[in-house]
């Protein structure tokens, strides 16, 4: 499992070809085996495969997400806190989606698919594309494709996707027993 996770990165190299339906289904299944409180289940998984329809998902991405628009599919990642389990001011619903987004992420890996998850959209614009309800959230999209040619990517992409891997040291995000002044980040 380890080396599935560490395998997984947000590349931006993608190639055009189309991914099979029933990838996309076990991708589909791997999140729907998420961990979630009261089996609420709060999270909700649109993928948007059909040309007219993606080609209308791709309009609502920010200009940095040029790269996407090679993309055979993108998924929408969407939740609402009223679905979740909710103790005083603490909501799941978030936390319950990033784990079925992480399950879903390891699964596109060991299919030996690229899943690049974005930020960078117009929701509004892309709920409406969607269908989604203004009162739900359209947290995140999920960029899909095989591995492809890093030739179309500007140079600080290319770079990023050439470079190593840089993650914090451990002792900076994990610590035993009790809260350690050093896991406090450091003022930007």
């Amino acid at each position: 499992m380890l080396q599935a996770i560490e395998e997984r990165r947000a590349y931006r190299a993608l190639d055009t070809k189309p991914i099979a339906q029933e990838v996309l289904v076990r991708l589909a299944q791997a999140a729907h085996t998420a961990p979630s409180a009261m089996n609420n289940q709060p999270w909700r998984y649109i993928t948007v495969t059909d040309e007219t329809m993606l080609s209308n998902v791709k309009e609502t991405l920010s200009p940095g997400n040029y790269w996407a628009k090679k993309a055979p599919a993108i998924v929408a990642v969407v939740t609402n806190n009223a679905w979740g389990m909710t103790l005083g001011d603490r909501h799941f619903a978030p936390f319950e989606l990033g784990m079925a987004t992480m399950a879903y992420q390891i699964q596109a890996v060991s299919e030996g698919l690229h899943v690049h998850p974005i930020a960078g959209f117009n929701a509004d614009d892309a709920k409406k594309v969607l269908g989604i309800s203004k009162d739900d959230t359209l947290m995140i999209m999920l960029v899909l494709g095989y591995p492809g040619s890093d030739s179309e990517l500007n140079e600080k992409h290319k770079q990023s996707e050439r470079g190593t891997r840089i993650r914090m040291e451990l002792e900076k995000v994990h610590a035993f027993n009790a809260w350690d002044e050093s896991l406090r980040p450091q003022a930007k």
